[in-house]
């Protein structure tokens, strides 16, 4: 039994496949579990890609930047204009969230990681430390400061190498990605975290899909679906205009989006953990349908 934290993976041997069985209920909703959705043989090889070993865990670098997020004055990073959002600590994923996405890369066996929407980093931490050794995560950013912010941690971490960050607007980001993939100056990704803004989620979700070549056959695809609850920017606050300050919660665009996979042939998906995950139908039957060996 493998313990991260709050989170925990068992991992049980059945026949000739290792299978994730359970992960911790607290994130899981009742029958959620990812091998329901994604029975792939590939699942045997836990660890990294065709047995590669995937890189040691050394958490320190990733808890510093957890406990340095959680420390930081976001709203006077805001009010003095070093940030064009006003951010809080919880959008930094945490423990068991971390422990989340570096199951699912371990899972699809994920060599090449593509991240929309990085915060100040620690997901992509969290990821480099779970996939083997060449593999590299590509994380893109519109904020400068966050990106800065946990650039001293990623320089710590021995696993920071594998991290790339790209500042800008997403959509732009993931054209470029898209293109240099197509002309071959870049691979595809395995494993693609959707965590950007929620008005723009399905845009990002088309976008990876339908780019010739920017995912790997057998990828997957995850967005978050933690509605956005913004904070009061302090000058509302300071002005006693609090009640006049709104922020959408995503939760229609959230729904729209999850619908829209349900009612799809071309996907298949599960829930948890605040995660849609996401395949294409025909990597789950090819996985399924594939004669075991042994």
């Amino acid at each position: 039994r493998l313990k991260n934290q709050a989170d925990q993976v068992e991992i049980v041997l059945r026949s000739d496949l290792w299978l994730v069985a359970a992960m911790s209920t607290k994130d899981l909703a009742s029958g959620s579990h990812p091998t329901a959705t994604f029975p792939n043989a590939h699942l045997a090889r836990v660890g990294g890609v065709a047995g590669v070993a995937a890189e040691p865990s050394v958490h320190r670098p990733l808890q510093q930047l957890q406990e340095a997020v959680a420390q930081e004055d976001w709203a006077r990073n805001f009010a003095e204009g070093k940030t064009k959002l006003q951010a809080q600590a919880s959008w930094c994923a945490g423990p068991e969230r971390c422990a989340t996405l570096q199951c699912l890369a371990t899972m699809s066996r994920a060599a090449r990681v593509l991240e929309i929407g990085s915060f100040c980093g620690a997901a992509a931490l969290a990821l480099a430390e779970s996939i083997p050794k060449h593999g590299h995560v590509v994380s893109l950013e519109l904020e400068t400061f966050f990106v800065e912010f946990g650039q001293m941690y990623r320089s710590r971490s021995p696993v920071g190498a594998k991290i790339t960050t790209i500042v800008g607007p997403a959509l732009d980001s993931l054209k470029d990605l898209a293109d240099q993939v197509a002309k071959g100056r870049d691979q595809p990704f395995d494993l693609v975290i959707i965590d950007g803004d929620k008005a723009r989620m399905k845009e990002y979700f088309d976008l990876v899909w339908s780019s010739a070549g920017l995912l790997s056959p057998k990828a997957v695809v995850c967005l978050d679906t933690t509605p956005f609850k913004g904070q009061v920017p302090t000058r509302y606050v300071k002005f006693g205009q609090a009640e006049r300050w709104e922020a959408p919660s995503g939760k229609e665009e959230i729904a729209a989006l999850r619908a829209t996979v349900a009612s799809s042939d071309e996907f298949t998906s599960h829930e948890f953990g605040g995660l849609l995950v996401v395949q294409r139908a025909v990597a789950v039957a090819t996985e399924s349908n594939a004669p075991r060996v042994g």
